[in-house]
């Protein structure tokens, strides 16, 4: 999250959804978080910091640890707090975001969003390394989380939060409380909005793409796994990480994402269990498609 109170404007980051982007093109605007600060009881310093998953200017690059114990909801993402979180566990940030006089999301397609999470999921907690969307053990994987998540409305559970709804970010006992959704992929319309309304320019790079394997480059990775688990350092493994997945062997994942199999039960479920996302996308995509029309030149 952050807030930019000179032009009293809220930015919610939903994970999965351009949100480190977003951030990055806001960083030349002073945002407080005061009101973060005030709710977890310490400094706007480390309130920052967990806002935005990121070290202290005094920590080195990797020490920051996700996880923020709240009572009566456990462990959870200190930057991705859905907002029957924020009413319950943060007053005053609830109230901060409800007075803004501009509030707004980035919205995604559901299903390219839940495989994003997923192999992010199976990066995290099952060390998958550089896997395809196409691989068999990310359908399996689909399977169990679905599983998981049939078992439960709503959450907030640091280990599952890629998988919280986009609708629990937008809004709170069936009312709107972000004011302004924009679709991932239209970031030029979200800058035309921000800068028509508030004055704040936001110049968003779709710079964090998540890339995979080309299927010819399949035959390479149990190679470069075992030279990542037992030759490099952690460190070396950082730096060499971004280079590797940037070379040709990779390729956007989300470009493949249409022509995955999950199955016919996963696949009904994702279209049940998200319907209001995909319905909140819409809306997004409808405004961008708006705008678009608003800006043609009238035939004369």
């Amino acid at each position: 999250m952050k807030y930019i109170p000179e032009q009293s404007v809220f930015f919610l980051h939903i994970p999965k959804n351009a949100g480190k982007s977003v951030h990055a093109a806001l960083d030349q605007y002073t945002a407080s978080y005061a009101a973060y600060a005030a709710d977890l009881g310490i400094s706007e310093i480390d309130a920052e910091s967990m806002a935005l998953s990121k070290p202290r200017p005094d920590q080195a690059p990797g020490t920051f640890s996700a996880g923020l114990d709240l009572a009566n909801l456990g462990r959870v993402h200190p930057s991705h707090l859905p907002l029957f979180v924020l009413q319950q566990a943060c007053p005053q940030t609830w109230a901060t975001l409800n007075n803004a006089a501009f509030s707004f999301a980035m919205t995604r397609d559901p299903r390219e969003r839940f495989l994003s999470a997923l192999m992010q999921r199976m990066k995290e907690f099952g060390d998958a390394g550089a896997i395809r969307a196409d691989d068999v053990a990310v359908k399996n994987e689909a399977e169990k989380v679905c599983a998981w998540l049939g078992e439960r409305e709503r959450f907030a559970d640091l280990e599952y939060v890629h998988f919280i709804r986009q609708s629990d970010f937008v809004e709170h006992e069936g009312k709107r409380v972000i004011t302004d959704l924009f679709p991932v992929d239209r970031t030029d319309v979200l800058y035309k909005h921000l800068h028509d309304r508030t004055g704040l320019i936001a110049e968003v790079p779709r710079s964090h793409a998540r890339r995979q394997p080309k299927q010819w480059a399949r035959a390479a990775q149990p190679i470069a796994r075992f030279a990542a688990r037992r030759l490099l350092t952690p460190r070396l493994k950082q730096m060499i990480y971004p280079i590797w997945t940037g070379s040709a062997l990779f390729t956007d994942a989300s470009k493949t994402y249409d022509a995955v199999d999950l199955g016919a039960a996963t696949e009904a479920f994702l279209k049940e269990y998200y319907a209001r996302d995909a319905a909140l996308h819409a809306e997004a995509l409808a405004g961008a498609k708006a705008v678009d029309t608003s800006s043609e030149p009238e035939n004369t």
